[in-house]
Parts: C-alpha cells; structure tokens; sequence
C-alpha cells in the first residue's frame, strides 16, 4: 500500500512539474530549426512567422538555417533537441516524408521522434528552365529531352526537385542528367548562367527572374494553379497524370514536449497564421494556408510518406 502512495506522489509532483514549467515557458529564445538553406521558401516562411510570433511568446524566435542531406541534417538535430519546447523543426514535405522515400535507414522516425504542432499551409513551387533551353512548355521540355537524351541538366536541389523529374523521366521516358546542390538558393547562379538548364524550387525565389525574363516557368507543383503566377499551368495540366508530391510546411517538436507547451505554441502560431499582414506576406511568396488540424496532423504525415515512397516506386528510384 506505502509503495502504491509513494507512486501516486511521484506521478502528481511529475504532473505538477510539468504544469509549472508550462507556465513559466518560453524561459530563454525560442529555436527554429530548418533543414535548408537562406532564401528558400521554407526560411522565408520561418521568418515571417518569426517576426510576428515573438512578442506574443515575449522571447526572440531565432532562425536556426542547418542545409545538408536533403534537410535531414535539421530535422536529426531537431529531433535530438531537449523536449521542452525551446526548438522546433518547421519541416517540410521533403524531409518529413522525402528522406524517409529515399533512404533505407532514415537518421530519424518521422512518426515516433517528433509531436505535431501546427500545419502552417501548402507552398508553391515552380518548374523553371533556362531561355537557352528551346521549350516553352513542359510538352516542348520533353520533345526536346526526348531528342536530346542526356544534354539537359537539372539542378537537384531539394527532394521535391528529385522525385518530380524522377516522374517525369518514368512518365515520359526522358535522360535528363541531375547534378547536387545544397539548396534553391544555391543552385540559381548556375541556372542563369545556363551551366545547369532546369530548377524545381520556391516561387518567391524564381518569380522575380520569371518576371524578368531571366528564367522560363514550365509548370507549378500546386494542386490548383498559384496565386503569384496564375498563368503558369499545374503539372498535372502540363502533361505529368497522377503526379503527388507537393510542398507543404509544418511545426514540429521534438517527441516527449509536455502537452501544455505544444498546445501553446499551437494556440499562438495558429493566431498569428490568421493575421491579414501575415497572410498578406504568404501571398507574395506563394505559400497558402489551411489544411490538416493538429489531431489531424500524424494521419497525414503518414498519407504522405506513402505517397513519397509510392512515387518513389513508381519512378524506379533506388534507397540510397
């Protein structure tokens, strides 16, 4: 009976730990961990969610860019982080369910290392060419690739750029040869250069060139076509059937995060998500709210690393 008291006591002084740290949090600045470089649209939504989340949790929110492996490299080190609600992962499509497609023994579980704390929204992502490529449409891209087998390029910087020409080359029977890169932002002065001749990567980072005349948008990887460009067509409409990796960005934080704190920081991003200067900011880098709710969120991940790993398999892709 002694020991079943003396477990009852140790269980509620836990509780009441846990509530108190609750209370007190944030202590110190809070960390947002991002698996990709500076000027990618996962860093430009960090920031501007940033901004606005500080004076509501009354500390600095710190931008912590970690690029390597595809955004791996951030999301270990954010699954590794102390769960007191300090660091944060803003993952992505890419390295929540892209690594776990690509590789045969994944540095991190994306289900059993990380708690859901918010979906943040649906980003919009855009097939570019270099003018010097002969194509205006991704139907021209493919005739041409189909002559050409071999001469075109793509700059393989980010999962999604990996499994998408991985689907076109399934879908067209096309040899379009990849070279790495550490990132978007990395691979755009090669691309203007004309040294690599093809970029899957964030709008607010390629429209401008778009616009410029600079670079040639192919397709957009949005379920619907994207607000920044509405004249660009999906890649469905370009000629790629059942195509089913899209960009989306959520919070995450690493497993064992005391409820109290995850619903807190739940409560406060949700809130700034809804203001109009925030959504208004969204708009010029093509990233859309809405979508699955915090409950919602492990189900969906879970939709989609067999979505990743289903397109993996279909365009005949190997583990690494």
């Amino acid at each position: 009976m002694v020991n079943v008291v003396r477990v009852f006591a140790v269980m509620a002084i836990l509780a009441l730990s846990t509530v108190v740290q609750a209370q007190q949090y944030p202590t110190r600045p809070v960390r947002f961990v991002l698996g990709f470089p500076a000027g990618g649209p996962t860093d430009a939504a960090a920031r501007i969610i940033a901004q606005a989340l500080s004076p509501a949790l009354g500390q600095s929110v710190i931008i912590d860019n970690r690029p390597g492996a595809d955004g791996a490299i951030g999301a270990e080190m954010a699954a590794k982080a102390s769960p007191d609600g300090h660091t944060l992962l803003l993952a992505s499509g890419s390295n929540i369910a892209g690594i776990p497609a690509m590789r045969k023994n994944p540095p991190y579980d994306s289900i059993a290392d990380f708690v859901p704390v918010v979906f943040v929204g649906w980003s919009s992502l855009l097939l570019v060419a270099h003018p010097g490529v002969p194509a205006k449409t991704l139907g021209e891209l493919i005739t041409y690739a189909r002559a050409n087998p071999g001469k075109l390029i793509v700059a393989a910087a980010n999962p999604p750029t990996i499994f998408t020409m991985a689907q076109i080359k399934a879908a067209a029977n096309v040899d379009i040869l990849h070279v790495p890169y550490k990132g978007d932002a990395a691979a755009v002065p090669d691309l203007l250069s004309g040294r690599v001749h093809l970029l899957i990567g964030g709008t607010n980072l390629l429209l401008p060139y778009v616009r410029e005349g600079r670079l040639r948008a192919l397709a957009s990887l949005t379920r619907t076509r994207t607000r920044p460009a509405p004249e660009v067509p999906t890649i469905v409409e370009a000629g790629i059937p059942n195509f089913s990796i899209y960009g989306w960005f959520a919070f995450f934080a690493p497993a064992k995060t005391p409820a109290p704190i995850i619903e807190r920081l739940e409560r406060e991003i949700n809130a700034v998500l809804k203001r109009p200067e925030v959504q208004a900011q969204f708009d010029k880098i093509g990233l859309e709210t809405g979508g699955p709710s915090r409950q919602e969120l492990p189900a969906f991940v879970k939709e989609q690393l067999g979505s990743w790993a289903a397109a993996a398999r279909d365009a005949g892709m190997q583990l690494q």
